[in-house]
């Protein structure tokens, strides 16, 4: 069942808008267990990299001893990972290491979220945290993409809590009857959320996409 949620709609618009940086053998750290995003790509080869063995992984391993050798990519994408990692500056000098000179890295994380996946939850970024990262790993930033503003925050942690709070994802019937006036709701707050122009909406954020280069 699907029900709406900012957060995932904005995503794929940011992953779609950074597309063109992807390209040649590519590599997805953290992929999952579903393909999210390959189908956006052109690419000569794309390689899903997970800890958990699935059907659509091809290589299991960690972020943090990812194993293919320098330099034999020309393409990370690595989505809504870094803040279920213990050690982020490790992980993003491995994802470089990995990353060919002139490669691209398609790097997305939450500024503002639920706590999932718990226990492993453990970080959130600003933009400038994010830059100082991995600008401190060796990479070059090429542009840092907000994902929402404050409309499109105060929609997300709401619909987050009544997903939660109200099980819908487990009540079908209920779930359905709740998505069609979720979804109402939710695209209503991201006019509102692109018609705010004002330093203070843009200080609040669902997250960021930054591209990087090796």
């Amino acid at each position: 069942m699907y029900i709406f949620q900012p957060d995932r709609y904005l995503l794929q618009q940011q992953i779609g808008k950074v597309s063109p940086y992807v390209r040649g053998k590519t590599l997805d750290v953290g992929a999952g267990t579903s393909d999210r995003y390959s189908k956006k790509f052109e690419t000569t080869e794309y390689i899903r990299l997970d800890m958990t063995p699935s059907p659509g992984v091809d290589i299991v391993g960690s972020i943090y001893a990812i194993p293919m050798m320098n330099d034999s990519v020309d393409t990370v994408v690595c989505t809504q990972v870094l803040e279920h990692v213990t050690r982020p500056n490790d992980a993003a000098k491995e994802i470089f290491r990995v990353l060919r000179t002139g490669g691209y890295a398609i790097v997305t994380v939450p500024q503002m979220n639920e706590l999932h996946e718990e226990p492993n939850d453990y970080f959130r970024y600003t933009n400038y945290g994010l830059v100082s990262l991995f600008e401190t790993a060796g990479f070059h930033v090429v542009e840092i993409n907000q994902r929402g503003g404050y409309y499109a925050m105060l929609a997300q942690i709401r619909i987050r809590h009544l997903i939660d709070r109200y099980r819908l994802y487990h009540r079908p019937f209920f779930g359905r009857i709740m998505g069609k006036l979720i979804a109402l709701y939710g695209k209503s707050m991201l006019v509102l959320d692109r018609m705010a122009t004002s330093t203070a909406s843009k200080k609040h954020t669902i997250g960021w996409c930054v591209v990087l280069r090796k």
